[in-house]
């Protein structure tokens, strides 16, 4: 069965607002991604923390 009365144009108005939301929510997830993404690859590239040094159990500095 089909709608008894339809108007595309109408139904059209009706769906712009939440056609809009659903585009919103797309680009705000891709700049999220893309900001997590740089992120990641920023925080790889960054030297390696310095190690503490390691003791043995007399407290002589082991290499």
């Amino acid at each position: 069965m089909s709608a008894p009365d339809t108007s595309l144009e109408r139904e059209e108005r009706r769906h712009a607002p939440a056609l809009v939301g659903i585009a919103l929510a797309v680009l705000i997830g891709l700049i999220m991604g893309a900001a997590i993404t740089y992120a990641t690859i920023d925080r790889a590239d960054a030297p390696a923390a310095a190690s503490e040094e390691t003791t043995d159990a007399t407290g002589t500095p082991v290499q």
